[in-house]
């Protein structure tokens, strides 16, 4: 699946269903972060995996021998913060699905939950440090309350 505008293309690949019956309603959230983030191009590649999938590319990139809900890579070139989102999201839907659960959300309302804060580290927030930590988490459930998913950290 594919969503596209002036401003924007993001290019699903293995999407669940939930997803691919959503494209009105990501493409609806795709043009608010763009607004709200003050953000010039989104230019994507999202794509779901499996958990083993997910645990070999967060050892090889990260050093962590453990499955993960999502890596981000952003484009080589975006070294610091950006006005551009250009790069690839890795999900692991069975995590995502198990956490959806388990934290009693809406399982549409995670993914986008994931893909906010992965699109964040994209353009250059992190949480490495403290003060990062709060600014990013503080933008992000502001955001996220703008387009009616409850604050992720509660």
């Amino acid at each position: 699946m594919i969503i596209s505008s002036e401003k924007y293309k993001v290019e699903f690949f293995d999407q669940p269903e939930y997803v691919a019956n959503q494209s009105d309603q990501i493409k609806n959230i795709l043009n608010k972060f763009l607004d709200f983030f003050d953000i010039m191009k989104l230019d994507l590649e999202i794509s779901f995996c499996s958990e083993d999938q997910i645990r070999e590319l967060n050892k090889k990139f990260r050093g962590k021998d453990s499955a993960t809900n999502v890596l981000s890579f952003p484009d080589q070139e975006l070294k610091i913060m950006s006005k551009k989102c250009i790069g690839e999201l890795l999900i692991c839907q069975n995590i995502l699905e198990k956490e959806a659960l388990e934290q009693e959300k809406r399982t549409f309302d995670h993914f986008i939950h994931l893909i906010i804060h992965s699109m964040l580290h994209i353009v250059g927030y992190g949480h490495e440090n403290e003060n990062d930590a709060i600014l990013m988490e503080t933008k992000e459930v502001e955001f996220l309350s703008k387009i009616g998913v409850k604050d992720p950290y509660k």
